[in-house]
């Protein structure tokens, strides 16, 4: 695009620009960006940004497993929900379901994360110590594999977690790995690896003294990890995926090294980070960190008492948030299993029965951008 062009362009109302611009490709954005300061400002926009992470109604993406003697079960399922001021509904569409096992190999996938319609998945078979990243676009039907890192897996030493995400100035698609070296007892050595999509090669990103949780979760261009010093302490730990730098802030309220770490878990609320705490067994609470690495914004928000009626399934589970809906109720997940509805206000309960299995899920926008815009990746259609 020449710079006249660019000019011509920003002539437009700015809802017409907007819209134009939502529906190019994440790297041609780019190039656009570098012709004209004004596209610059304007592509980083609140209102652009937003036009262009929702040409697709949000969703929900699932990643189904099972195994029993006869058969092995990896699927991706879609969760359609109409989330209006007052109401909502969901649904299943099994004609959008996208069966892993016919296009990958016999080892489950297991997702990382969703940004902008692209997955990201870590395949780790069980009888090798080397994992493989895919990234895969469901609704192109395009994917393709990250070289393989530095540093084998393994336990306990070489234990990885991994982050999926977006840097919104440089547009762009980046995952972070973490390779976790025990020194000793509860000390590790964690080693940050960066692959920005595109660029064909792992670089390093540094080295911090924390033990990671699996579960990482994205706000402000940044994700974030629920972590553990070498004195026990929980923390929480952020990569920035602009700057690449690593951070950390004290958790919510409620840890103590005798608490096991696996009934908290971090999510978002709205805008907020937040903790899942399920440790006390009598309820399951939500900490919500109100301004963003302020320790003394922490609330609780949300409280639901475990009653007989629900403690065979809600009782000492791990418990992720997934969503938080227009009307303010709350979607959770519960260890795998299966989601459920709690509304804070009206401390309404509600299993949702949508699938069977053990599953993985995550917010997800449906995307028609193509993995062939990288042009350094090898693009693969199943």
């Amino acid at each position: 695009m020449s710079i006249d062009e660019a000019t011509s362009l920003m002539d437009l109302p700015s809802p017409i620009l907007f819209e134009i611009l939502s529906r190019l490709p994440p790297t041609t954005l780019l190039n656009v960006k570098s012709v004209s300061k004004s596209f610059l400002n304007l592509t980083l926009d609140s209102e652009f940004l937003k036009l262009s992470r929702s040409t697709s109604p949000a969703g929900i993406i699932i990643n189904q497993y099972s195994l029993d003697e006869i058969s092995i079960t990896d699927t991706l399922k879609f969760l359609k929900f109409e989330d209006q001021d007052t109401d909502h509904s969901f649904c299943l569409d099994p004609n959008v379901d996208l069966d892993l096992q016919l296009y990958f190999p016999v080892d489950p996938f297991w997702m990382v994360g969703s940004v902008h319609g692209f997955v990201c998945f870590n395949y780790f078979p069980h009888r090798h110590r080397v994992d493989t990243i895919y990234i895969l676009n469901p609704r192109t039907t395009e994917y393709i594999i990250l070289p393989e890192a530095e540093g084998v897996r393994g336990w306990p030493n070489g234990i990885v977690t991994y982050g999926f995400g977006f840097d919104p100035v440089r547009f762009e698609y980046k995952v972070v790995r973490i390779y976790q070296d025990k020194i000793y007892d509860d000390y590790y050595k964690s080693k940050g690896q960066v692959y920005t999509i595109g660029k064909g090669y792992w670089r390093n990103a540094g080295h911090v003294m924390f033990s990671f949780m699996p579960h990482g979760v994205n706000l402000y261009a940044k994700i974030h990890w629920l972590v553990y010093d070498a004195n026990g302490n929980e923390l929480i730990c952020s990569f920035d995926f602009e700057n690449e730098l690593f951070e950390s802030f004290p958790t919510a309220p409620g840890y103590t090294e005798k608490n096991c770490p696996n009934l908290r878990t971090l999510g978002v609320y709205g805008r907020c980070l937040c903790v899942c705490d399920n440790y006390a067994g009598t309820h399951f609470e939500v900490w919500v960190m109100k301004e963003y690495g302020v320790t003394s914004s922490w609330v609780k928000e949300i409280v639901i008492n475990i009653s007989p009626e629900c403690n065979d399934w809600l009782c000492n589970e791990i418990i992720f948030m997934l969503k938080v809906l227009e009307d303010g109720e709350v979607l959770f997940l519960c260890h795998g299993d299966f989601m459920f509805l709690h509304h804070p206000v009206k401390k309404t309960l509600k299993i949702l029965d949508v699938c069977e299995g053990y599953i993985i899920a995550s917010s997800h926008v449906s995307s028609s951008f193509s993995l062939k815009s990288f042009e350094a990746e090898v693009v693969n259609v199943f």
